[in-house]
C-alpha cells in the first residue's frame, strides 16, 4: 500500500499525543509498518503540540513533508489552519474542532486571535474537504470536555480514510485507556462518529 499520512495539530493539555499514539498503535496491531513523530511548542499548557503518523509503505524520515498529508485533525481552528497550508495535500481531508483557545498572547492582551472565516478561507485555498464541527461540545455531552480528542478520534474513523477497520480502532482504545475512562470515551468516540455522518 502507499503511505497514508496524517497531521495532528491542537494545543497541550488536548489529548493531540494521545490520539497520534493510539491511530499509530491500532496500525502496528494490524501489522502495518508505521513511523510517528511529535513536536513541542512552549512546555506549557497550551503551546501548539503537532504529531505525525505515516502508516505503510517505505518511510525513513518520521516528519511528513510539506503538502503531501492525506488527513489532517485540527483540535484548535488556528493551530488547524496554521498546520494545515503547510502539510495538507491538495484536496485532503481536515477535521477541524471549532472550539478556540487562545493563547497566552491573545489572552494578554498583546494578539489579536485570527478572525474564523479568514482562516478557513486560507486553509480552502489548499483543499475543499473541510468539515468543522464543536468537537469540545459533544464532549462535554459524553461526559467531559477532555474526551474532545477522542470525538475527533471517532470522527477520522467513520470518514473511513484510515488505512485499517473501525474495530481496530476500538481495540486500540479498550487497550491504550483506562478502565475506568473507557466508558466515557467509548461514548465520545460514538459521538464523533455521528457528527461525522451528519456533516
Amino acid at each position: 500500500m502507499d503511505t497514508f499520512k496524517i497531521v495532528v495539530a491542537g494545543v497541550g493539555g488536548q489529548g493531540t499525543l494521545l490520539v497520534t499514539r493510539l491511530l499509530a498503535d491500532t496500525a502496528i496491531r494490524a501489522g502495518m509498518h508505521v513511523k510517528i513523530g511529535e513536536t513541542y511548542g512552549m512546555a506549557q499548557r497550551g503551546g501548539p503540540v503537532m504529531g505525525h503518523i505515516q502508516i505503510g509503505g517505505k518511510i525513513n524520515n518520521p516528519q511528513i513533508r510539506k503538502g503531501e498529508a492525506d488527513v489532517l485533525i485540527g483540535f484548535e481552528p488556528a493551530e488547524a489552519v496554521r498546520r494545515g497550508v503547510t502539510y495538507l495535500k491538495r484536496g485532503g481531508l481536515a477535521i477541524i474542532n471549532t472550539r478556540v483557545i487562545a493563547p497566552v498572547e491573545v489572552v494578554s492582551g498583546m494578539r489579536f486571535y485570527p478572525d474564523m472565516e479568514k482562516m478557513i478561507k486560507l486553509l480552502r485555498n489548499v483543499t475543499d474537504e473541510i468539515h468543522l464541527f464543536d468537537a469540545t461540545g459533544i464532549a462535554e455531552e459524553a461526559g467531559d470536555p477532555i474526551t474532545t480528542n477522542i470525538v475527533m478520534l471517532g470522527a477520522i474513523t467513520k470518514s473511513e480514510l484510515l488505512p485499517y477497520s473501525e474495530e481496530a480502532v476500538v481495540e486500540a482504545l479498550k487497550t491504550g485507556l483506562k478502565p475506568q475512562f473507557l466508558e466515557m470515551n467509548m461514548r465520545a468516540f460514538e459521538l464523533g462518529k455521528k457528527v461525522y455522518d451528519s456533516l
